[in-house]
């Protein structure tokens, strides 16, 4: 069955109404038409069943048949703060970040940042966008939010909406992720995790100091630097694994 997406707000009345690219994504790509039936999906962790009743140009409209239940979201809350990386390395990680089934997607400006705030602010609505084709292909009813770019301090400043904050540093020596995951794990269950991934450079003492005094566990992902790209994806990857429901 086709999947598509549409916002909470265009369902209303049973019905509901897709945008102009999904519109003409059905109309001129798929060529569906009134009669045939999508599923459609909020990005809120719904999806229903819809039956097309109007189907012309970028004009697609349907009735809601049915809820369709999905369980494609993680059990844990994964929020991944990334620092901005130059060229489209984010938009790669967002993507599969997604895929793996991370919940929020937070770039982060650094004193090692390439790429300046500015130019990541600008970008933010079509980080979105990645975010939600991501949703659509894989299957999730979820789209992940996409934050506005922000910075360390005023993201440490959050830190007590998350039960655990790590940070990963190459620099770090001791504590490897597996013990952090069974560290948290003894205090008791983990339902929403942020972790923090420097850009190309990596954070500086400064920095880790800052987050590490807010609340945030320092980590190391091994013996092997990883780039910028790949560390979070690969410690969504394990978290996910361990107290998610990957593998």
């Amino acid at each position: 069955m086709r999947r598509f997406y549409a916002p909470p707000e265009r369902f209303t009345g049973g019905r509901v109404r897709l945008g102009d690219e999904e519109a003409h994504h059905i109309c001129r790509v798929l060529r569906l038409g009134p009669g045939d039936k999508i599923h459609v999906f909020d990005g809120l962790g719904h999806e229903y069943l819809v039956e097309i009743e109007i189907a012309a140009g970028r004009v697609v409209s349907g009735r809601v048949l049915a809820e369709v239940p999905q369980e494609k979201e993680a059990p844990l809350s994964l929020a991944l703060a990334q620092g901005l990386a130059k060229g489209d390395k984010l938009e790669l990680v967002i993507q599969k970040a997604t895929e793996i089934g991370v919940k929020e997607v937070i770039p982060v400006h650094t004193a090692r940042s390439v790429l300046k705030i500015s130019e990541g602010t600008r970008r933010t609505e079509r980080w979105q966008r990645i975010a939600r084709e991501a949703s659509k292909q894989c299957g999730r009813t979820f789209v992940p939010r996409v934050e506005s770019v922000t910075t360390l301090e005023a993201l440490s400043a959050r830190f007590k909406e998350f039960d655990a904050v790590l940070i990963f540093w190459e620099e770090e020596r001791a504590r490897r992720l597996r013990a952090a995951l069974a560290e948290l794990a003894g205090k008791g269950k983990v339902r929403r995790l942020l972790i923090l991934v420097g850009p190309e450079g990596g954070f500086t003492q400064e920095e880790v100091d800052l987050v590490v005094e807010a609340g945030a566990l320092p980590v190391t992902l091994g013996p092997r630097i990883l780039r910028t790209e790949t560390a979070g994806l690969v410690a969504a990857s394990i978290i996910l694994y361990e107290l998610g429901d990957l593998g």
